[in-house]
C-alpha cells in the first residue's frame, strides 16, 4: 500500500456547527494523497455521527471514538495510528485553502526539512479584518526561510519557552506546522496530557529543540484561524493554574538539564508568565467575592511563593509590575480588583 503524503489529525468535540466546514476543506485539497483521520473526543452532540457519515463516504478517512480526554490525548491517539510521510493537526472549528497541504507539502520536500511553519490567516475574528494574517507580539516573529541548526540556537532559542514581554514562545500553535513523521517518532515527541491548556508549548519547544532545520512561510494563507465564540478559551478554565504547573514541571524537567544550551533564563520566564496567564483568568469570574477566592487560593500556591521576581529583567508595562509586586505581597485584594 502506498504510503499518504500527509496524515491529516482532526480532533473533535462539540464542534456540530463547524465541522462540516472543516472536514470539506479537507476533502477540497489539491493534493489528494491524504490519510485524514478524525478523532472523536467524546464528543457528546452529533459529531460522532458525521464521522462515522465521512468515514463512509471516503476511505481516505479513519475514525478514533474515544472518551473524553483532552486535546493533547486525542492529538497523541492521532499520532499513534497516523501513516503518512507527514502529519498534520488541524483544530476541527478551523479550515484550509485548497492548495494548503500542496504548498506545506511541497515546500518541506524541496528544502528537506523536520518542519515547515507558515502564517495563517484570521477569520471571523472581532475588530479584525476578514482573513487578516496571523500577527503575534514583536518579540515572537519569525522572518521568512530556512532555518539551519545554528540559526535555531541563535534566534529561537533565546525566545523558545517565554520571553521578557510575558508572551509565548516564538513557535507554540502545533497546529501552524506540517510535521515530518519519523522526525516526531525519532525523537519521541508527543503531548503531555497532564497538561490540558497550552499544551501546544511543550510540544512545540521540543519540536524545535530536536529540529536540525525548518522553514517559515511569511505568506498569509493555508490554514483559516477561526474565532469560535464558543471556545473554551473564551471562558473560565477551573484548572488553569493546575495546567499551568504541569506546563513549568515539565519545562523544567525537559530543558533544565540541556547539555547544549542553557535556558535557565527563559524557564524564569515561563514560570512568570504562567503565573500571569492562570491569574488572568479571575477576569471571567463576575462576582468579586469569586475573584477574590480564586486569587488567593494561587497566591498561597508554594510554587507561586518561591519564583523570585526580578523587575529589572522584564520588559512590560507598568501596570503587569505592579500586579507581579502584588503577586509576591500575596494583595489578593487588590488584584481581584484589577
Amino acid at each position: 500500500m502506498k504510503t499518504p503524503s500527509v496524515s491529516i489529525i482532526i480532533p473533535i468535540y462539540k464542534v456540530e456547527k463547524y465541522l462540516k466546514r472543516c472536514v470539506e476543506s479537507v476533502l477540497e485539497q489539491t493534493l489528494s494523497d491524504l490519510e485524514i483521520i478524525l478523532v472523536n473526543d467524546g464528543s457528546p452532540d452529533q459529531c460522532p455521527k458525521i464521522c462515522d457519515e465521512y468515514a463512509k463516504e471516503d476511505s481516505r478517512i479513519k475514525v478514533i471514538h474515544k472518551l473524553n480526554g483532552g486535546l493533547a490525548s486525542a492529538r497523541n491517539d492521532g499520532m499513534h495510528i497516523a501513516t503518512g510521510k507527514y502529519i498534520f493537526f488541524l483544530d476541527s472549528d478551523d479550515w484550509l485553502e485548497k492548495d494548503g497541504m500542496q504548498t506545506l507539502y511541497e515546500t518541506a520536500e524541496k528544502y528537506q526539512v523536520d518542519f515547515v511553519r507558515y502564517r495563517a490567516i484570521r477569520s471571523g475574528w472581532p475588530g479584525m479584518e476578514e482573513n487578516a494574517p496571523c500577527m503575534v507580539e514583536e518579540i515572537r516573529e519569525l522572518q521568512e526561510g530556512l532555518y539551519d541548526k545554528k540559526r535555531i540556537v541563535n534566534e529561537i532559542y533565546p525566545r523558545l519557552l517565554a520571553t521578557s514581554q510575558l508572551t509565548m514562545g516564538a513557535i507554540v500553535g502545533a497546529w501552524g506546522s506540517l510535521y515530518r513523521t519519523d522526525f516526531l517518532r525519532e525523537n519521541d515527541l508527543k503531548f503531555y496530557e497532564e497538561v490540558i491548556f497550552s499544551e501546544d508549548l511543550i510540544f512545540s519547544a521540543n519540536v524545535v529543540r530536536a529540529a536540525e532545520k525548518f522553514y517559515f512561510i511569511d505568506r498569509p494563507g493555508i490554514y483559516h484561524y477561526f474565532y469560535n465564540p464558543d471556545s473554551i478559551s473564551k471562558s473560565f478554565r477551573e484548572g488553569r493554574w493546575d495546567s499551568c504547573k504541569s506546563l513549568i514541571k515539565y519545562c523544567e524537567r525537559d530543558f533544565a538539564g540541556d547539555e547544549t544550551y542553557d535556558f535557565k533564563k527563559e524557564l524564569y520566564y515561563l514560570r512568570w508568565f504562567c503565573i500571569m496567564l492562570a491569574l488572568n483568568e479571575r477576569k471571567y469570574l463576575s462576582k468579586y467575592s469569586e475573584r477574590y477566592r480564586y486569587c488567593k487560593k494561587m497566591l498561597n500556591d508554594s510554587v507561586i511563593r518561591s519564583v523570585p521576581l526580578k523587575l529589572e529583567k522584564f520588559d512590560v508595562s507598568w501596570k503587569q509590575k505592579i500586579i507581579m509586586i502584588l503577586i509576591k505581597g500575596k494583595v489578593s485584594s487588590l488584584i481581584a480588583m484589577l
